[in-house]
């Protein structure tokens, strides 16, 4: 049994605090006694005994979390619903995060596996890394602003790929794409480049600067229809709705190399036409930097300088060629100022054709030899043709032994001529030379038609010959 003195020392003891590690039991101290523990992971906390618990006050760390508080009645009774504590909207517990987000992060948020989820804005300031991003429009619009670039780049092998499975309304002020390898714009509809809307000059330039040493397609424009029957893919450069003329050409064609059109390869052994035409004049120019255009009537195909025709071409239905263009710019046949003419009616082709002029000429022409004049290929001996045939020839030097015959033939029947010596033969009294006609077909080296022989004894020097047909039988 303890004294009166012993036990007034015990009560007084226990008023004072008391130092530990660990939470205090709760059969240990009295009400009103005071404790300060080690807790791992709050620090010193100050723990006093209420109602028969220990109750933490105060903490140098992270305050312990709390147990429900029962409070002891003569009956016994406690308090079983939330609501009915005190002290709900006190903020005694600072390493929670709060709902209305007053509290900033003080660390790193890890949200393991987990998502977030219901985010109605979200602000980041800083560099951000996102992984497996995958951006739902379904609630709004994704709207990047500011600023600053926008920049998507992917390292290694990976591809940059932009899917959109509605319209793409690339909508920027200046845009610079540059690409380090290879880039193919592909669509299975329609693609559009174009500047709309502009009420000032704007440009679109496709442009290679490739500086490669070897031949290659700097643009190459090309539709390919794979050989689908009734596919006419076309390539069509078109100016279009020009309200003012003569401001500039409309298409601009330039190259400081040859420029080649054609068409080739057609499909099922067709040919293809190339068409050039105006509504107005054509000019063509060569060997110059500059033609000045036509202008007046008529409209007409004008080339500028020297230039060659190889072929002239008349339809089969006998038309005539002309150049007739009817009136000139003053509105006559001829310029009164110049007398230029201006309306030609084209030669008759037959008539152009068979006046021809067949030439022989020869050396060192034996005595009884012959030379073929107008060989048996291009003879005409039809009733009514006459050839004129002129000769000159000389067997020596001097002027005396130079000679002239002048000849004729002419066919009075179907399939002969005959051959008639002209005036001023100028010829010597032993001189037999004579021309004389052979028909038949060319035989060996035997051209029969029109030939001349040596007959003046000696060698011909000196050979001169020409045949002119005055007239063909058809010409009638």
């Amino acid at each position: 049994m303890l004294n009166r003195e012993e036990r007034k020392l015990l009560h007084h003891k226990s008023k004072q605090p008391t130092l530990g590690r660990g939470k205090p039991d709760e059969g240990e101290g009295f009400e009103g006694d005071i404790a300060y523990r080690k807790i791992e992971g709050s620090g010193t906390v100050q723990y006093i005994k209420q109602d028969g618990s220990w109750v933490a006050m105060s903490s140098s760390g992270t305050m312990p979390p709390k147990r429900s508080i029962i409070k002891k009645s003569e009956e016994s009774s406690s308090i079983s619903t939330h609501s009915s504590l005190s002290g709900l909207l006190s903020d005694d517990h600072s390493q929670y995060l709060l709902i209305d987000g007053t509290r900033a992060m003080t660390g790193n948020l890890n949200m393991g596996s987990q998502n977030i989820g219901s985010v109605t804005d979200l602000d980041v300031d800083g560099h951000t890394t996102l992984d497996r991003v995958s951006i739902n429009t379904t609630d709004g619009v994704f709207f990047v602003t500011g600023s600053n670039n926008v920049d998507f780049r992917t390292t290694g092998s990976g591809q940059y790929k932009l899917l959109i499975a509605g319209t793409c309304d690339w909508n920027t002020s200046v845009t610079d794409w540059d690409n380090s390898g290879a880039f193919d714009l592909t669509s299975v509809g329609d693609i559009t480049i174009e500047t709309s809307g502009a009420d000032t000059d704007k440009t679109i330039l496709i442009k290679n600067t490739n500086n490669d040493t070897s031949t290659f397609n700097g643009i190459h424009l090309k539709v390919d229809s794979q050989g689908t029957a009734s596919s006419q893919n076309n390539i069509l450069i078109e100016c279009d709705n020009r309200a003012s003329k003569g401001g500039g050409a409309g298409i601009d064609i330039r190259s400081e190399d040859g420029i080649l059109i054609r068409t080739e390869d057609p499909n099922l052994g067709s040919g293809s036409n190339v068409q050039i035409r105006a509504s107005s004049s054509i000019d063509l120019g060569g060997s110059t930097t500059s033609i000045s255009p036509t202008i007046g009537v008529p409209e007409r195909v004008k080339i500028h300088g020297v230039f060659e025709t190889s072929t002239l071409y008349r339809p089969e239905d006998d038309r005539i060629i002309t150049t007739d263009i009817g009136t000139n710019t003053a509105g006559g046949n001829t310029d009164s100022a110049t007398g230029e003419h201006v309306r030609f009616e084209a030669i008759d082709t037959y008539n152009l054709i068979r006046a021809m002029t067949h030439k022989a000429t020869g050396s060192s022409i034996s005595n009884g030899s012959y030379v073929s004049i107008v060989d048996g290929d291009n003879d005409d001996n039809q009733l009514g043709t006459i050839w004129r045939v002129t000769i000159f020839y000389k067997t020596a030097s001097g002027s005396s032994n130079s000679y002239f015959q002048i000849w004729h033939c002419y066919a009075s029947l179907s399939g002969s001529l005959n051959v008639v010596a002209d005036i001023n033969e100028s010829v010597s009294g032993s001189d037999t030379s004579a021309v004389t006609w052979e028909s038949g077909a060319p035989t060996g080296s035997d051209p029969k038609g029109i030939k001349w022989t040596n007959g003046t004894g000696s060698d011909v020097s000196t050979f001169r010959a020409s045949a002119l047909k005055i007239q063909s039988a058809s010409d009638f």
